[in-house]
């Protein structure tokens, strides 16, 4: 099992809309490529205010690989990023790790 993480710096005051608008495209992620993904969407307690992260657990990269390119394929998908007319990122990275256990 792999666990991607995209951690996201908001613009200040704009993390609850990401978080939101993520949680929507979640909706649509299910929709599109079924129960495969396992995924939460987490905003900051401590630490750098305004951030966002967006967890998928996937079976193998190859598996991520194809529910990302069958995302951006998307009609629905691309309007809804498109939705996003400015910004409201300062900053963000992608992370990949191995799940060993869980408990």
């Amino acid at each position: 099992m792999i666990l991607v993480r995209y951690t996201f710096q908001a613009k200040w005051g704009k993390a609850g809309e990401i978080a939101e608008e993520f949680a929507k495209n979640a909706e649509m992620m299910s929709k599109i490529v079924g129960s495969k993904v396992r995924g939460r969407i987490l905003t900051d307690l401590s630490g750098p205010f305004d951030t966002v992260v967006q967890e998928l657990e996937v079976e193998s990269l190859a598996e991520w690989e194809k529910l990302r390119a069958t995302m951006f394929a998307n009609q629905d998908y691309q309007e809804a990023r498109a939705a996003f007319s400015e910004s409201p990122f300062e900053s963000g990275r992608a992370e990949f790790f191995t799940i060993e256990s869980t408990f």
